[in-house]
C-alpha cells in the first residue's frame, strides 16, 4: 500500500488521538501531530506541534504541503455554550477553511453518536439518518458534519465523518452492547477514510455488534472489516442498565437526559 506524503492529526494528546498515532505514522512519509496540549514525536517521521485551532498563522503552517487531515480535536463531552463554541465550532471553521487554502485533499474527523442521540433505541438508523443530536455538544458535531458537506460540494474538499459510539478496549454496560467499537476497528475505519473513493461521507463508528442501532453499509461499500464485536460480553452487560427510562430509552442514553423536562415524553 503506497504511503501517504503528509498527514496531520489533530487532537494528538487526547485518549483516541494517541491510539491512533501507530497506525498513522505507517501510513505516511510524515505524520504532523497537533495539540493544544504539551506532545513529543514518538516516530521518526512525526513532527510534533503545539498550537490552537484558532491561530490562524499557526494552523496555516502546520498543514502546509499535507494531503490529509484526521481531525480529532475539540471539546470531548457536554459543557456551556462558551466552551463548545470556541473548540467545537470556531476550531472546526478555522480548521477547514484553513484545509481548503491549503490544498488538503481530504478531512477525516471524529464525528459521534450524539448527533443522533436523540432517536429512540428501537429504532435502527441509516447512514441518511437526519441528525437528532442530544445535547450541545452533539448540536456541534452536527455543524461540523455541515461544515464538511458545504466545503466538500463547494471546493472538493473530501469530508469522512465518523459518528463514533463508545471507543475502548472492551465494553462495559449494556449501552455500548449497542454502541462499542475497539480502537483496532476505528483506526481501520480512519484508514478507509484516507484511501477510499468518496466525496463527503458519514458513516458509523462501531464494532461487528448484532444490538447495533445502526446500519453501517456505506462503511462496509467503501471497506470497513470490524474485527470485533460487543457480542460475546451479552451475558455479562446486558443487566447494567441505568435508572433513568429517559436514558434507556433514546441512544444518547445519560447524554440525553441530562436536562431533559420534556413534559410529553412518555416512556416505553
Amino acid at each position: 500500500m503506497a504511503l501517504i506524503d503528509c498527514i496531520v492529526l489533530t487532537g494528538a494528546a487526547g485518549r483516541l488521538g494517541r491510539s491512533l498515532r501507530p497506525a498513522l505514522a505507517a501510513s505516511c512519509r510524515e505524520l504532523r501531530v497537533l495539540d493544544q496540549s504539551p506532545l513529543a514525536a514518538g516516530q521518526a517521521n512525526e513532527t510534533a506541534l503545539q498550537l490552537d485551532l484558532n491561530d490562524q498563522a499557526a494552523l496555516a503552517s502546520a498543514l502546509a504541503g499535507a494531503s490529509a487531515v484526521v481531525h480529532f480535536a475539540g471539546y470531548p463531552r457536554e459543557a456551556d455554550w462558551p466552551t463548545l463554541l470556541a473548540a467545537n465550532v470556531a476550531g472546526v471553521a478555522s480548521l477547514w477553511e484553513a484545509a481548503r487554502t491549503a490544498g488538503v485533499q481530504r478531512i477525516i474527523y471524529a464525528g459521534s453518536n450524539h448527533s443522533v442521540g436523540m432517536y429512540p433505541r428501537s429504532e435502527k438508523l441509516s447512514q441518511g439518518a437526519l441528525p437528532g443530536p442530544d445535547s450541545r455538544y452533539g448540536v456541534t458535531k452536527v455543524f461540523m458534519e455541515a461544515v464538511a458537506s458545504l466545503y466538500a460540494a463547494k471546493h472538493g474538499l473530501r469530508g469522512f465523518g465518523i459518528r463514533i459510539g463508545h471507543c475502548a478496549p472492551q465494553p462495559s454496560d449494556a449501552r455500548m452492547l449497542s454502541h462499542w467499537i475497539h480502537p483496532e476497528d476505528l483506526s481501520a475505519l480512519v484508514q478507509v477514510g484516507l484511501r477510499a473513493e468518496y466525496e463527503n461521507e458519514y458513516v458509523y463508528g462501531v464494532s461487528n455488534n448484532s444490538r447495533s442501532w445502526w446500519s453501517n453499509d456505506r462503511a462496509e461499500a467503501l471497506g470497513y472489516r470490524p474485527a470485533h464485536s460487543a457480542d460475546a460480553f451479552i451475558d455479562s452487560l446486558q443487566a447494567q442498565t441505568s435508572a433513568s427510562p429517559v436514558a434507556e430509552h433514546f441512544q444518547g442514553g445519560s447524554f440525553a437526559a441530562a436536562e431533559f423536562d420534556n413534559p410529553r415524553f412518555r416512556a416505553d
